[in-house]
């Protein structure tokens, strides 16, 4: 059970930090860098939705998100 909030945590670093979706979003809709699009560019709040997600799915989805996002995550940190 532990395992579905550090997931969700792994996946909301790597997708709002790594990733720079949406950073991404706000160039391509020409929005201000200070403009908010809550939940996507906050890491915790990104990270409750996903859990909340992640409960309702099988738990295989939730190991490979795990396993992905935290290879990513340790990679990020070990460069």
């Amino acid at each position: 059970m532990i395992f579905i909030p550090l997931a969700a945590f792994l996946f909301a670093y790597y997708f709002v930090n790594v990733a720079g979706v949406p950073q991404a979003i706000k160039k391509g809709f020409k929005m201000m860098p200070h403009q908010r699009i809550k939940p996507i560019d906050c890491v915790t709040c990104l990270s409750v939705w996903t859990a909340v997600v992640l409960f309702m799915l099988p738990i295989e989805v939730t190991y490979f998100i795990g396993v992905t996002f935290g290879a990513g995550y340790l990679g990020l940190k070990m460069k």
